[in-house]
């Protein structure tokens, strides 16, 4: 009996030390994160990020994707059903309008100091970093298009009358094509809006398609719908695959960018699981798997690409730190009209 009872207690030691150095290892186990983000390159991002978080930490992943749109409106609806929003700039700012995003404590995000300045907190420093760049561009399929484009002003070239595609005003670069338009003719958005808007009605005889989804304005290029298209670099590297024919043009008054971000939801249980789950978006394996991978452009400066790698990416320090930025606080402030005086030049689009 003596001898059993002590095998017992040997059993019960062993497996109470390989709890305790499992939730050593693992300090979130048993917790489980929801996370609103964006519905492509899924695989990547569950190979990449998610299963490597999971392992790590112990944790569950929720993953909800969807459109941006959507998103948001779940988000301010129902702020408890979320911890983590990966989003665009201009959705970062509707979220916080509305009150559901949370400050972050960056002393607890141990790769900060790696990222570009400006991915760092681009919406305040109480906010979240940008784990990516983007920029605005124009494409045009050489096989096709007559015209060289240089500049954001070519796009009103006559001779590409039913040719372009341009970004919804409610879409993530709509701001920025925007901002795009008024650096073209010497304009100023929210000060010069009825100049930019008739100049944007010049403009339309040349619209085939303002889009929201640019893999749709990717396959009318494909289709030889639309010859020109103004595309985030992203989708350039997508649609280039598809067709060496697609040239990229980083326009002469410069290049606008915008940042995808990670944030916390403001009364979520489990803060520094959300935390450290943005901490390691940002360490250098995940940066460099998604850039090899196609996915993203690294904010860390320490990620090295190859040319080849880095091809398409808002990628180094030349291109960084010539990116054009937008106010979000005035596209905040006039955005319901601008979106109201679009629809009332694109709505037949």
């Amino acid at each position: 009996m003596k001898k059993l009872i002590s095998v017992l207690v040997c059993v019960l030691l062993a497996v109470c030390l390989s709890v305790c150095a499992v939730a050593e290892d693992k300090p979130f186990a048993g917790q489980t994160l929801t996370i609103s983000t964006f519905s492509f390159n899924a695989e990547l991002l569950q190979k990449n990020i998610y299963d490597p978080f999971e392992e790590l930490t112990g944790c569950t992943l929720v993953v909800d994707s969807g459109n941006n749109a959507q998103r948001v409106t779940k988000i301010i609806e129902s702020p408890d059903d979320y911890d983590v929003v990966i989003i665009g700039d201009m959705f970062v700012k509707q979220l916080m309008d509305a009150g559901v995003i949370d400050t972050i404590d960056s002393s607890k995000l141990t790769n900060l100091e790696a990222l570009y300045e400006t991915a760092r907190a681009p919406m305040g420093e109480d906010y979240g970093p940008a784990y990516t760049f983007n920029r605005l561009g124009i494409v045009y399929d050489s096989a096709y298009c007559d015209v060289e484009i240089k500049s954001w002003a070519d796009l009103w070239n006559p001779d590409l009358a039913d040719s372009i595609a341009i970004p919804d005003m409610t879409a993530t670069s709509g701001p920025l094509f925007y901002y795009a338009t008024a650096e073209a003719f010497g304009l100023t958005p929210g000060t010069d809006d009825e100049a930019i808007f008739a100049k944007l009605e010049e403009l339309k005889p040349n619209v085939v398609k303002t889009y929201t989804s640019a893999n749709d304005t990717i396959t009318m290029l494909n289709q030889g719908e639309i010859s020109v298209a103004v595309l985030l670099d992203y989708s350039y590297t997508t649609a280039k695959n598809a067709n060496p024919d697609y040239v990229w043009v980083d326009p002469v008054e410069g290049s606008f960018s915008g940042y995808n971000m990670l944030n916390v939801i403001k009364g979520t249980e489990v803060k520094d699981l959300a935390e450290a789950f943005i901490d390691f978006y940002l360490s250098y394996d995940v940066q460099l798997a998604e850039a090899l991978d196609g996915v993203d452009s690294p904010v860390r400066t320490d990620v090295e690409l190859t040319e080849e790698q880095a091809a398409n990416f808002t990628y180094g320090e030349e291109i960084v730190s010539a990116l054009r930025l937008p106010d979000w606080d005035v596209i905040s402030a006039h955005q319901a009209d601008w979106i109201d005086n679009w629809n009332a030049i694109f709505s037949v689009q």
